[in-house]
């Protein structure tokens, strides 16, 4: 019986979006703006059903280039936030171990073995010569 009911939802679920990152944000800031308004500030919590509505929207709906557009738009902003704090996680990882610097011309991340005193480092993209203390 319930196998027969989730064939039916597949095959009501076919050509349309589903889940994507820009759905699961909206989820997850909505279950966190929910508990805020509760704690603090009621009228929030519409501002969180707003959010269940359009991530429910978005999940049913069947014109997926305007969804994917906005899951583009949404991950040109996400995915550097993400990157950055993936760098600082390995950086505070590696803060005994590395000295993480930038090259003066082209800001290049580079990064150097602690207690080696003054080296002499070639950037690896625009080769660049200079004198760090690490």
């Amino acid at each position: 019986m319930m196998y027969r009911w989730l064939q039916r939802f597949q095959y009501w679920m076919m050509g349309r979006n589903g889940t994507d990152q820009l759905s699961l944000a909206c989820l997850i800031f909505g279950i966190v703006l929910s508990l805020v308004a509760q704690l603090f500030f009621w009228p929030l919590i519409f501002l969180s059903y707003l959010l269940y509505f359009w991530m429910l929207f978005r999940m049913f709906s069947r014109n997926l280039p305007a969804r994917q557009r906005e899951n583009q738009a949404f991950l040109r902003v996400w995915n550097p936030v993400v990157r950055w704090f993936s760098f600082q996680k390995t950086r505070f990882r590696d803060r005994k171990l590395y000295r993480y610097f930038r090259c003066p011309q082209c800001g290049l991340r580079l990064r150097a073995p602690k207690g080696r005193g003054k080296i002499q480092v070639t950037c690896q993209k625009c080769h660049t010569q200079f004198v760090k203390r690490v």
